[in-house]
Formats: structure tokens, C-alpha cells, sequence
């Protein structure tokens, strides 16, 4: 005998509704976001250390290039480095950077604007900033916003008292690097002249090029274009933006960038190879406020 099976019909509505799933309470949701902040508290530094490491890395790259635009124009300039700055009576001005411009694949400049004193960010080259240079404009850059900001200087011919160059005195004869600082030259289209390669003896052992912050280190610009050393003492403003790391100048943020790369500065040798140092390895027997070693001519310093 065959069972029939009752089929009972459901009218609409009529359904069992399922229970909805049971919502976080307080304290699990404050679980959830305590891991999450946990987590982010160990990840976020590591994060940081790691763009800082990028950044650096690419700041060396953009030396090396630096170092290459020098070594294109000394090819075509007898075998004679560019000055490091020509300050003219006339108001122009002529820094290194200009000098190599057009060896660092920057965008072409007037003779006008390459004497300005001040060239704008959208005509000049990117090598020219270490990306871990975040400091502001200061002093009167602040009030002349989009200028292109430089973080690199010529290590100076020699410490303050003979730094700069008197125009019509002779080319003196250079104890440090070779970033000489012309003034009083009536225009800098008169030629104001830099150093043979001859007088660098140890091309892998002096330095050319250094990192030394400011707020108002703008490309194109006399200062502060050359570097004394490493650390200035006391120096205040002025010739404290002459110095990598014066924490008696406001304008020099020489400070914060050698904290942000781990208590390190990049150098760059005349042989073009690029280190970086703290600011103790770098000056043999002397001391940071008296260089000696990297800073200066001399192989046995």
C-alpha cells in the first residue's frame, strides 16, 4: 500500500525567521582595535626606516650624478673645476650647480636666470635635494615660495678666515677642498677662475661634495654654496649655514637631516665614489669644529 505524504503548505510569511548573528560587544571591539594598534606600532617604524633607507640610497645616486656633471665639465674646461661661488657687484651671481646645469640633465637656462641668484624648482634638476632633506624654506626664501632648493655644497677652500676670495687678489692657493668663493668680481661674465684637477692629490680621500641643509640653500644661489666643515660652533646665522650641523642657526637644518639618516651625512670624493659617514669618521686627526682628513688636500692629514 502506497503512503502518500502529506505536504503541508506554507502561507507567506509564516516562515521560522533565522536569528540574527549575535553583534561584537564593547570589549571585544576594543580587542580588535588594541591589536590593530599594536600592530601598527610595530610596523610603522619599520616602515619609516625603510623609506629613509630609500631616500638615502637614492640621495647617493643623485651625488654620483653630481660627481659625473663635474667630471663632463672639467672635460671641457681644461681640466678646471667650476668655483664654488661668484658673488658680482653687479648682483648676478654664479654657483657650481649652474656650472655643471648642463651636465645633470636639468632643463636649459637663460644666461639670465643661471646669474639670477635664485632659479625656480620647475627649471632645475631633482639631484640636486636629498629627498631626507624635508626641512622648510627659512630666512628669505620663505617669502619667495616654488624656488628649487639645493642640500649639497663644495667643501670650501679653506675655514672662515680665508673661505672667500677678495676678486683681484689671485687665485689663492686652496687648503681644503677647492670651493672657492669669489667676491667683488664686477660681473660674472668676467670669468672668475677654479682650480686644476692637479692640486687634488688624493682624488678617493678629499672630499668635493657634502650635505649641508639650510632653508635658504637655493640652487643657483652664493650661500651658502661651499661648506667649512662639519660642525660650526656657534656660529649663528650666516655663516652658520656654511656649516653641516650648527644648532645655533635656525636656517642651518643640518641637525635633523644627520638624525634622520641615523647620526650619517653622504659625502662625495673627487673620484666620484660616495660614502656615508658619520661626521667623526671624516676628519682624521683634527677635530668636527677642526677638520682635517677628508676635508683637506693634504694625504697625510
Amino acid at each position: 500500500m502506497t503512503k502518500l505524504l502529506k505536504i503541508q503548505s506554507v502561507e507567506p510569511g509564516s516562515a521560522r525567521r533565522q536569528k540574527p548573528p549575535a553583534a561584537f560587544t564593547l570589549i571585544e571591539l576594543l580587542v580588535v582595535i588594541a591589536i590593530i594598534a599594536i600592530l601598527a606600532a610595530l610596523l610603522l617604524p619599520a616602515l619609516a626606516r625603510s623609506k629613509v633607507q630609500s631616500n638615502t640610497a637614492k640621495s647617493m645616486s643623485n651625488m654620483r650624478q653630481l660627481g659625473i656633471g663635474f667630471t663632463l665639465y672639467v672635460g671641457d674646461n681644461s681640466e678646471t673645476f667650476p668655483a664654488g661661488a661668484v658673488d658680482a657687484t653687479d648682483n648676478t651671481q654664479y654657483t657650481w650647480d649652474t656650472a655643471i646645469h648642463p651636465y645633470i640633465g636639468a632643463n636649459s637656462l637663460s644666461q639670465q636666470t643661471s646669474d639670477s641668484g635664485a632659479i625656480d624648482q620647475s627649471l632645475v634638476s631633482q639631484t640636486l635635494r636629498c629627498p631626507n632633506d624635508t626641512g622648510p624654506d627659512s630666512y628669505w626664501v620663505a617669502s619667495a615660495p616654488n624656488l628649487g632648493r639645493r642640500t649639497y655644497a663644495m667643501n670650501a677652500i679653506g675655514p672662515e678666515d680665508m673661505a672667500t676670495a677678495s676678486w683681484g687678489s689671485g687665485l689663492p692657493k686652496p687648503v681644503d677642498g677647492v670651493g672657492i668663493y669669489w667676491d667683488g668680481i664686477p660681473t660674472t661674465q668676467s670669468g672668475a677662475p677654479g682650480y686644476k684637477t692637479s692640486v687634488v692629490l688624493s682624488p678617493s680621500g678629499t672630499l668635493n661634495l657634502v650635505e649641508d641643509a639650510a632653508g635658504n640653500n637655493v640652487v643657483g644661489n652664493v650661500w651658502p654654496s661651499i661648506c667649512l666643515g662639519p660642525y660650526g660652533s656657534d656660529s649663528g646665522e650666516g655663516w652658520g649655514e656654511c656649516y653641516q650641523y650648527d644648532p645655533s642657526d635656525y636656517v642651518n637644518q643640518g641637525a635633523a637631516l644627520y638624525k634622520i639618516q641615523g647620526n650619517h651625512f653622504e659625502y662625495g670624493f673627487f673620484d666620484n665614489h660616495v660614502s656615508i659617514l658619520t661626521m667623526q669618521q671624516t676628519v682624521g686627526s683634527g677635530t668636527t669644529n677642526d677638520p682635517r682628513g677628508m676635508w683637506t688636500l693634504d694625504p697625510t692629514d
